[in-house]
């Protein structure tokens, strides 16, 4: 696992911005035994441990660890893990933002009635410029696009300073 540049720092950030963060992830690869449960802990814990050394803190991780045929209701981009998460820590999902880097990202937030999306162009769309991003394609249209959550963080600052006015 490689934590991309800053995004420790921009977890910290959201956190100091009185976000909570939640790490909403498929990881196929656990039913495809690409690697153990044993395997994806240990990445989780580097990730937890990459975030805390930065200041932030992630407050949990929820994995679907199925095969994407297996119809689990907690795959992306079905919403079960957010409604988990929600359930779990009375998240006000609505009020919530999901940062994601794929359609399916977009997919299991609206279902799960997040109010807020932004698409990042890592993983996926990485060196993507965003004018060659299709947002046609997402199920509704990110609420702005970022180059990585350090500038998804800036344009929330943004987001928040416009609703207050």
């Amino acid at each position: 696992m490689r934590i991309l540049p800053g995004a420790a720092e921009a977890v910290k950030r959201l956190n100091d911005l009185g976000y909570p963060v939640f790490v909403i992830s498929n990881q196929q690869g656990v039913a495809k035994r690409l690697m153990s449960d044993a395997d994806l802990a240990a990445i989780d814990e580097k990730l937890h441990a990459a975030v805390r050394a930065a200041g932030g803190r992630i407050e949990r991780t929820y994995y679907c660890t199925h095969h994407k045929d297996d119809a689990c209701a907690c795959r992306k981009p079905n919403a079960g893990m957010l409604l988990c998460a929600a359930a779990d820590y009375d998240l006000d999902l609505p009020a919530s933002v999901f940062i994601g880097d794929t359609e399916t990202d977009a997919l299991a937030a609206r279902t799960a009635g997040v109010g807020t999306f932004v698409l990042v162009l890592t993983g996926k769309f990485a060196g993507k410029p965003e004018a060659a991003v299709d947002v046609s394609r997402f199920p509704t249209p990110p609420d702005f696009v970022a180059a990585d959550l350090a500038e998804a963080v800036d344009g929330l600052v943004r987001l928040a300073s416009t609703r207050e006015r």
